[in-house]
């Protein structure tokens, strides 16, 4: 049965919503595989807030700059678009990843992360299913 909200136009490939107004300087790319689109979520490793969220169409690669500080990385995929509230329905694929993402400085020099949301022949990046509640 159809959804009882209506589906909505995807968002632009890289759209970027922040709940926090820290300057944004750490690179961070993401690839995301043909098939799905996906919701990236950053959110504080201790608090657990939001601190951006990042739309990535299926097949494409966007890169961008996120604030320092250490995240957790979570996800929502899926096909048809349902907005904000409601993301990609009732399919709504959710995962997290098994590790802390660190954006920090050493001295001049800023590290940032390149992911790959799709599997990688021995990817060091392991991520696990979550409830819709944890996301």
């Amino acid at each position: 049965p159809a959804p009882p909200y209506p589906e909505q136009i995807l968002p632009e490939n890289g759209e970027i919503k922040t709940s926090n107004a820290d300057e944004r300087i750490a690179p961070f790319e993401i690839r995301a595989s043909e098939g799905s689109h996906y919701l990236v979520k950053l959110a504080d490793y201790v608090s657990h807030a939001a601190v951006m969220t990042i739309f990535v169409r299926g097949g494409s690669t966007i890169r961008i700059e996120v604030p320092l500080g250490t995240y957790e990385m979570k996800y929502a995929a899926g096909l048809k678009w349902y907005g904000y509230e409601h993301l990609f329905g009732a399919t709504t694929g959710y995962s997290k990843a098994d590790a802390k993402l660190d954006f920090i400085r050493e001295g001049n020099e800023v590290s940032g992360y390149s992911v790959t949301l799709y599997t990688v022949p021995d990817g060091n990046l392991r991520t696990f299913t979550i409830d819709p509640s944890e996301f």
